[in-house]
């Protein structure tokens, strides 16, 4: 039943595309399109504007620069330490390793980065090789 109703459906298909005239566009169809596309298309582009002017920048420069010499002037820098007298900089560069002496990872945490690496070197060949394929 399916088959003959797929036979009448295709002769009937077949009749009305027979019967429908061709249509074509007109000569100058890509002409007007163009000529429609110029009209509609924006004349001006976003035009980038900065949050602070160039004149605000400058002024906010000119007064640290200000602030900083005042700064210097209040805090009698003209010694021949100044403001890093105080600093005790050997504490910032001193390093202390004792405390890896007594850390250990536990076995789920190695297990846990194996497999992850692992898991990371065979996934990259094997994305390479699918881009690749893809792609090209």
């Amino acid at each position: 039943m399916d088959q003959l109703d797929d036979k009448k459906l295709e002769a009937f298909v077949n009749k009305v595309m027979e019967e429908a005239p061709l249509e074509s566009p007109s000569a100058d169809f890509t002409k007007n399109v163009m000529q429609k596309l110029e009209v509609e298309a924006p004349q001006q582009v976003f035009e980038y504007k900065p949050i602070l002017s160039g004149r605000t920048l400058s002024l906010a420069f000119v007064s640290f620069v200000a602030l900083l010499f005042l700064l210097g002037s209040q805090l009698d820098v003209d010694n021949g330490q100044g403001w890093f007298k105080n600093l005790n900089m050997e504490s910032w560069f001193h390093t202390d390793w004792g405390w890896v002496k007594g850390f250990t990872f536990s076995k789920v945490t190695v297990y846990a980065f194996l497999c992850l690496g692992l898991m990371f070197f065979v996934q990259v060949p094997w994305l390479k090789r699918y881009l690749d394929k893809s792609i090209f």
